[in-house]
């Protein structure tokens, strides 16, 4: 048995409409569910895509019902965190996706003149690619340079691979194909 949790910020899809009665759907499951796809469904939260994003961590899936909604979340209009629940066998028609395996394999080789997923920044860059928004400072801090370079000063590369990858590991992200049955929805707890 495996557990995963998805939030449901207040005015959100799914705050709206119960889980528990009707399972959890993509909003165009019909789209091919290419690596192209799911990088954006992360990096840039796409939403008009074919994977429905779970999360195997109750404190991520409580900070997104917290604060991607349309308010905050009250004792009195509380947000939602769902737990679901899938036994093997896995429901017919539903698959599971790995993002990191998923992006991995597809990966340029490290000298490749194609933009690699490593970025150039100083160790704190990170810092910004996982909270863009209370560390946007570290995204735009320039690129560190070598002594004496004529370079231009530069915000470090950010590839949407890198992107990907990051978010994914912060977010405990995994991703699913199909249609998580309602039976498989085991509790809405109301959370603010």
């Amino acid at each position: 048995m495996a557990i995963f949790y998805r939030g449901a910020g207040i005015g959100t899809y799914w705050h709206i409409h119960d889980a528990r009665q009707m399972g959890f759907l993509a909003r165009a499951p019909q789209m091919e569910p290419t690596t192209d796809r799911l990088m954006l469904h992360i990096a840039r939260g796409t939403v008009n895509s074919p994977f429905i994003s779970l999360t195997r961590s109750y404190g991520i899936a409580l900070n997104y019902a917290n604060f991607f909604g349309t308010e905050i979340s009250t004792p009195q209009r509380p947000a939602y965190v769902y737990e679901i629940e899938i036994n093997e066998p896995i429901p017919s028609g539903l698959n599971f996706l790995d993002p990191i395996k998923e992006v991995a394999p597809n990966l340029p080789s490290p000298i490749s003149i194609n933009p690699p997923y490593q970025h150039d920044g100083g160790p704190v860059f990170l810092l910004g690619v996982v909270d863009p928004i209370n560390m946007r400072e570290f995204l735009t801090q320039p690129a560190p340079q070598p002594p004496a370079s004529a370079g231009t000063p530069r915000t470090p590369n950010l590839t949407i691979a890198l992107e990907t990858l990051v978010r994914t590991l912060r977010d405990a992200e995994i991703l699913t194909i199909g249609t998580i049955p309602a039976d498989c929805v085991k509790h809405r707890f109301e959370v603010y």
